[in-house]
């Protein structure tokens, strides 16, 4: 069964709920994926998927984007809380046991067999979902 494990790589980005978390860009270029957000404080942040994984030299092997409407699912799944380090920091998260894992395993050359750092790591706020299947953690640059 999925669920999701908080991921807090920065504690600058302030907020309370999901709700307080901006997306404001997402670029998807042949170089580098970059999502950048905000705060209630207008904090900026962006998070760039930007090292190129052998063989291919793909910066992120997929992502996708929906609404809250469109991953309604995701507000009755199992959330682990206890990785959160500030608790007047917003959070994104790490997606345990994911579906979208296992979809993507259905690649016979790209897989978690080939590729066993493959995460899921999903970014949502009030509105909007955008989930990443990535080997690596981004990194997140303060703006």
């Amino acid at each position: 069964m999925e669920s999701l494990q908080a991921w807090q790589p920065v504690t600058y980005l302030k907020g309370r709920s999901l709700g307080d978390l901006g997306f404001f860009e997402v670029l998807t270029h042949f170089d580098y994926l970059k999502l950048s957000f905000s705060d209630l404080a207008d904090t900026k942040v962006e998070v760039i998927y930007d090292q190129p994984v052998p063989p291919v030299e793909y910066y992120v092997w997929s992502n996708r984007f929906s609404t809250e409407y469109g991953r309604f699912d995701l507000l009755s799944k199992e959330m682990d809380l206890s990785t959160v380090k500030d608790e007047s920091s917003l959070y994104f998260y790490k997606v345990l046991n994911s579906e979208y894992l296992k979809w993507f395993d259905h690649n016979p050359l790209i897989n978690r067999k080939t590729h066993p750092k493959l995460e899921h790591h999903l970014y949502m706020n009030g509105d909007q979902v955008f989930e990443v299947l990535s080997e690596y953690e981004p990194r997140f640059i303060k703006v």
